[in-house]
């Protein structure tokens, strides 16, 4: 038998969840009043959330220390500013990298009067002091997707740690991803149907972290199986 690669499944109904009339969070990660022996960060990253606001609502996120944060609506569209940057907002098709200063306040709103939405928002340590605030937008069309993982993370920021790729694939289709760096991290979550990755079967809202891997093989499991995959360079220092 083959050695398996080593790794963590973040089941999808062990997640943390936060919510309110007016919002519902799912946490991948500790996060925000979500706190768990067993849930703590991968590398760099430190916060992997499914949010839904109801119309007009707003939330506050205080950032302690240097970050990027990744926003990828679901649903709609997602206001976002914080002191000293411009308000910008994110549609569906949509990927934002906002690169947050320690001790600052990154605000979140949706758009519309009354509908709901729904996001990722995910979070990874800086490598440096990040200043000024800033954004930094790719756009894709949901037709890239089919039966390929589309790189997504903005080539223009020399200072972003990660590798973004989204992929929808038809059943029984597969995708081999290989690691650009050696001593990279690989996180995979799975948005819709289900995923064989390196021999772990995850399902819908599963997530997957591997480490001391090049490469990693993955096969759809379902028509219209949608993953979202990162490759997390390792900490400065680590």
């Amino acid at each position: 038998m083959l050695p398996q690669t080593p790794g963590k499944i973040f089941l999808a109904d062990e997640r943390g969840l936060a919510e309110s009339d007016r919002f519902r969070r799912f946490s991948t990660f500790n996060f925000g009043p979500f706190a768990h022996p067993h849930k703590g960060p991968f590398g760099r990253l430190y916060g992997f959330n499914e949010e839904t606001l109801a119309g007009q609502h707003a939330l506050d996120f205080t950032v302690a220390e240097a970050s990027h944060v990744l926003v990828v609506p679901i649903t709609g569209a997602v206001t976002l500013w914080c002191a000293a940057a411009p308000e910008t907002t994110v549609s569906v098709e949509e990927l934002v990298v906002l690169d947050v200063p320690a001790d600052s306040v990154l605000h979140v709103q949706n758009p519309f009067s009354d509908a709901l939405v729904s996001f990722l928002h995910i979070w990874l340590r800086a490598n440096e002091p990040v200043a000024p605030p800033a954004a930094h937008r790719t756009e894709f069309r949901f037709e890239e997707l089919h039966n390929r993982l589309l790189p997504l993370a903005p080539t223009s920021v020399d200072t972003f740690p990660a590798g973004v790729s989204l992929g929808c694939f038809d059943g029984r289709c597969e995708a081999v991803y290989r690691l650009r760096a050696p001593g990279s991290g690989f996180f995979a979550f799975v948005l819709a149907g289900a995923f064989e990755v390196e021999g772990r079967l995850l399902h819908a809202k599963d997530g997957l972290a591997l480490w001391d891997v090049a490469e990693v093989e993955l096969e759809a499991l379902s028509n219209n199986a949608l993953v979202l995959v990162l490759e997390l360079s390792a900490l400065a220092g680590a």
